[in-house]
């Protein structure tokens, strides 16, 4: 209910990782953006780099933005449309970023 994002499901957009083991998406309503990182592989550390398409999520490319993780409450800077994301088994087996 806090986020507004997921009480639909035509807003979704899938994003370019280069692991076949991660998934990635994000949805987006009004001023409300949310990057869900998914590992499908929950027995193997499994790491990759997300590409974002900062234009269409309202961030220039040149731009510096805080990714805030809604399940472990950690906060992130993320620089460019490119940033390296890691799972680490039995651990947490996504991340869900709202970006601030």
């Amino acid at each position: 209910k806090e986020n507004i994002v997921f009480q639909t499901t035509f807003n979704i957009a899938f994003y370019e990782v280069n692991n076949d083991q991660l998934l990635v998406y994000g949805k987006r309503m009004a001023h409300h953006r949310v990057i869900v990182i998914v590992n499908l592989d929950p027995d193997h550390t499994q790491s990759g780099t997300v590409h974002l398409p900062l234009s269409t999520l309202g961030i220039a490319s040149d731009q510096a933005f805080i990714v805030h993780d809604l399940l472990t409450d950690e906060k992130y800077i993320w620089r460019g449309e490119a940033n390296y994301v890691e799972f680490v088994p039995n651990k947490y087996p996504a991340h869900i970023f709202r970006i601030e």
